[in-house]
């Protein structure tokens, strides 16, 4: 890959990664129990375990994903959060349109990409000599 398709793919996974954590991950880290009871009252199965995972989908995993580190599989299921939330979620408990399913569409098609393309060159494992794969 050249400079440009690397640089690319950086500010693919810092930008989708930082943005997933801000705004989705943080605010369901610092009230668990808030988002677990959504679940709950939505009426998922296993509302603390899907929460936790959710949480984890959009914390440590996009974390991860920004680093280069396991970003295929971070962003398997980084994406995969995104396809239930989606289509789950939105579309059949809450019955949105698919306009107001956008963003978490976007969110997966941005971590299915780097799932199926990969991080780049530009990663905390190439940097640091490190022999993780990402």
């Amino acid at each position: 890959m050249g400079f440009l398709n690397d640089l690319g793919l950086l500010l693919l996974r810092v930008i989708s990664g930082a943005m997933m954590i801000a705004w989705h991950g943080l605010p369901k880290l610092s009230d668990p129990s808030k988002f677990i009871g959504h679940l709950r009252d939505s009426g998922y199965p296993l509302p603390e375990v899907m929460g936790y995972a959710a949480i984890s989908a959009e914390t440590l995993f996009p974390l991860l994903i920004i680093l280069g580190l396991f970003t295929r599989v971070s962003s398997v299921i980084a994406a995969g959060n995104m396809l239930v939330a989606a289509v789950v979620h939105h579309m059949i408990i809450r019955g949105d349109s698919l306009a107001d399913t956008e963003k978490a569409l976007l969110y997966f098609l941005a971590f299915g990409f780097l799932a199926l393309i990969g991080p780049g060159k530009w990663t905390l494992g190439r940097l640091t000599g490190m022999k993780i794969r990402s």
